[in-house]
């Protein structure tokens, strides 16, 4: 049995290996505040897999570093996972404290801060966008002077606050700069303040992809390219994957370039990264990069695609093995995100018939009569999917989108 220490309490990943790792084998550190909104008392009880769910500080410093180490002395831990966006740092300095593989807390800290990340690709030569940090209206005005820009906090997950802006005059400035400073992930973040530090970047443009990999010891042992669907306006929330991404094999190579140059500018040891780029046209330019297992099912994804089991993989690579693990797909992948018009939800229909579609491995709609459906401004706006699985990625995204859209939500 590997003893697991998961930072931060990661459902998906958690119903990822249930079944894969032996009972008992995880203990979660999740804080306080977290642990009461979202109702995780007695969760231990409710999954083979979990031995506990302690409270502990993890968020910006804290007390998980002592706890985890008290911990260790009863029950040796072999594995640091960073389940979640903001536990990245509290895993790698956890694991640097025992001893154990990790992203190491430089490149913790730099994936954790995208100005710290820009300020490191910078240093090492990478093509990155124009920038600023930015404290206020005033500074979003003096910076899109020259062009469109993007605002977004330095230091959130799932889009929380993103915002593109064409134009920006100082009403603009002035509501965007609100947007920032009101973004809340209720049940993500601890009660307490935290500090919280913005940007501004020239607004790049072309086509997004992602670049998942596992690194043991700084090498890359596991490389996949996703295309990303993006919609338009305001907020650039996705609207859907497709993996492995249907791209030349040059430029396939480019990307498994600049992903080393990427994990050598941030000095990042063992684990996952999650790395969203923009191809121009002339460059791969890099948008922001996270320690962790990426959001929106892709790790659901490279597994169908793939035929493995990446979370299981991870654990391996975190308690200093090597998995084997595939180099080519067998197959692909693609999920799709449902929308509707904002409003009060009437009805939601054709659900069970979407999961019968050729090719779809799973369906979900998380609305019914009665709740409200917002306009999409981060990825916890979005209320279902369809994920599915094909030959080829065309193949896979087509099944994808009609399953997607046979599922029928009405409002009002």
């Amino acid at each position: 049995m590997t003893h697991v220490l998961m930072v931060g309490f990661g459902s998906v990943f958690l119903d990822a290996v249930e079944g894969a790792v032996a009972d008992g084998s995880i203990v979660v550190l999740e804080e306080p505040d977290n642990i009461r909104h979202r109702g995780l008392e007695g969760e231990a009880e409710r999954r083979a897999c979990l031995r506990a769910v302690l409270p502990a500080t993890y968020q910006q410093g804290g007390d998980c570093v002592d706890i985890a180490t008290e911990l260790h002395r009863s029950w040796p831990i072999e594995a640091v996972v960073p389940a979640l966006e903001y536990a990245v740092p509290a895993a790698a300095a956890i694991a640097e404290k025992l001893g154990l593989p990790g992203a190491t807390s430089r490149a913790a800290a730099v994936l954790r801060d995208k100005l710290l990340l820009r300020e490191a690709t910078g240093r090492a030569g990478m093509p990155t966008p124009r920038w600023r940090e930015i404290r206020g209206p005033e500074d979003i005005v003096a910076f899109a002077q020259a062009g469109p820009v993007v605002v977004k906090p330095a230091d959130r997950q799932a889009s929380v606050g993103v915002q593109l802006l064409d134009h920006c005059d100082p009403a603009e400035a002035e509501r965007a700069w609100q947007a920032l400073l009101e973004a809340a992930e209720p049940g993500h973040a601890p009660d307490r303040p935290l500090d919280r530090r913005f940007l501004a970047e020239e607004r790049v443009y072309g086509t997004e992809y992602s670049v998942e990999a596992l690194v043991r010891e700084g090498s890359v042992e596991f490389f996949n390219v996703t295309e990303k669907s993006v919609i338009g306006g305001r907020h650039p929330v996705e609207s859907g994957h497709v993996l492995p991404a249907p791209v030349s094999a040059e430029t396939e190579q480019d990307m498994r370039t600049a992903m080393r140059r990427l994990v050598e500018a941030t000095g990042f040891g063992s684990g996952i990264l999650h790395a969203e780029w923009i191809m121009t046209g002339s460059e791969l330019v890099l948008i922001e990069c996270a320690g962790r297992c990426p959001g929106d099912r892709l790790t659901d994804l490279l597994d169908l695609a793939y035929a493995t089991a990446i979370r299981p993989a991870l654990i391996e690579i975190l308690a200093g093995r090597r998995p084997r693990l595939p180099q080519r797909a067998a197959g692909a992948a693609a999920i799709r995100f449902m929308s509707a018009p904002p409003g009060e939800v009437v009805s939601v229909e054709g659900v069970a018939e979407a999961r019968e579609r050729p090719g779809v491995h799973s369906v979900q709609v998380t609305v019914a009569e009665g709740d409200r459906i917002r306009p999409w401004s981060s990825s916890w706006d979005r209320y279902g999917y369809a994920l599915a699985t094909g030959r080829n990625p065309e193949e896979a995204n087509s099944l994808a989108v009609a399953a997607a859209a046979s599922v029928r939500v009405r409002t009002r």
